[in-house]
């Protein structure tokens, strides 16, 4: 029983650290001195703000998502972009039976076609392709109609 048990834990431990060597490590990439992003957020450790070209991947096949972010000086800045929705269409779908209006009986009536789905999709990767110092970022809209 005592070996059995050693040799389930030997086991137990050799799979746990072939995982840690295979599982991808999260590092933060450097794109100029003081910025780097790491997932889905930048930091800049400057006194300038820079502008950040990624992409995005997103699930189901609808493509990637080119995004532009600004990272402000000394901050760690969130990317912000939304992934589309993918539309699958809708499916034939036959109609039962109704009663004929000219005569006794029951008709099939043609089949109607149902409403498309709309499935929302995910971002799976996101690649940051470069940053540049822009200390003349797009104004952010003030949320009034002025």
């Amino acid at each position: 029983m005592r070996q059995r048990l050693t040799f389930g834990l030997g086991v137990a431990s050799v799979v746990m650290a072939a995982a840690g060597v295979l599982a991808p490590q999260a590092v933060a990439q450097e794109l100029a001195p003081g910025v780097s992003c790491e997932g889905y957020s930048c930091r800049n450790d400057t006194d300038d703000t820079y502008r950040v070209e990624s992409v995005v991947t997103c699930s189901d096949g609808v493509g990637q998502v080119p995004v532009v972010t600004y990272a402000r000086p000394r901050a760690t800045t969130d990317l912000v972009f939304v992934c589309p929705t993918k539309t699958i269409p809708g499916q034939l779908q036959q109609q039962p039976p109704v009663l004929n209006p000219n005569g006794p009986g029951y008709v099939n009536p043609p089949p109607t076609m149902g409403p498309p789905e709309m499935k929302i999709t995910h971002p799976v990767l996101v690649e940051h392709r470069g940053a540049v110092v822009d200390n003349n970022p797009p104004q952010e809209p003030s949320g009034s109609a002025n």
